[in-house]
């Protein structure tokens, strides 16, 4: 009897607290943004982790809808046949997502390469038809959305979003160059 209380117990603990998260996922989806925003996301674009090489965490180039300004943003896309797609978990709470749609388009850099995107289209897990039953399900329940957008050009990448950032701002903000500091920065991968 006491070898059964445990096999029994840890799978109704477990259940419980996945229940627990995922009903407090529903009521505020933006609990632990704060965190990803401010730790995890700049993280991963001052090493080069997202956007280069062989990660499969791409560099999403938006303008802000009420700044102006171009922002950075890692994402995990999935390619379409027609272009890609992006999950929301989210949904049109996200800020990322919600510049995208204001602007229809924006640019992102995968495997170094840089796509720009157009059309972009919030839609509900349940009509991704391309993903296992289960996978819907789950996401749907949880209110995630994709964002799907058509590819309309596709170019290698000569610099990173970010590395292309920084030389932007530096040549708009005055400061004198050399040439060949300007070339050096140019053909950095």
């Amino acid at each position: 009897m006491r070898k059964i209380a445990p096999v029994l117990v840890a799978p109704l603990a477990i259940g419980t607290v996945l229940f627990g998260a995922a009903t407090m996922w529903r009521h505020d989806r933006r609990v632990g943004t704060a965190f990803v925003n401010s730790v995890v996301n700049p993280v991963l674009l001052r090493r080069g982790l997202a956007g280069n090489g062989r990660s499969e965490i791409a560099t999403l180039e938006h303008v802000g809808r009420r700044s102006g300004m171009k922002r950075l943003t890692p994402v995990h896309p999935e390619a379409t046949q027609k272009g890609f797609r992006i999950v929301v978990p989210l949904g049109m709470q996200s800020e990322w997502a919600r510049n995208v749609i204001a602007a229809g388009h924006c640019r992102i850099q995968l495997h170094d390469q840089v796509f720009d995107l157009d059309e972009p289209a919030m839609v509900d897990s349940g009509e991704a038809k391309d993903l296992p039953w289960p996978l819907r399900r789950v996401m749907g329940v949880l209110g995630f959305k994709y964002l799907c957008f058509r590819t309309f050009a596709a170019h290698p990448a000569t610099l990173t979003l970010m590395e292309r950032e920084a030389f932007e701002a530096n040549r708009s903000g005055g400061t004198e160059e050399s040439v060949a500091d300007r070339d050096r920065v140019l053909l950095v991968r």
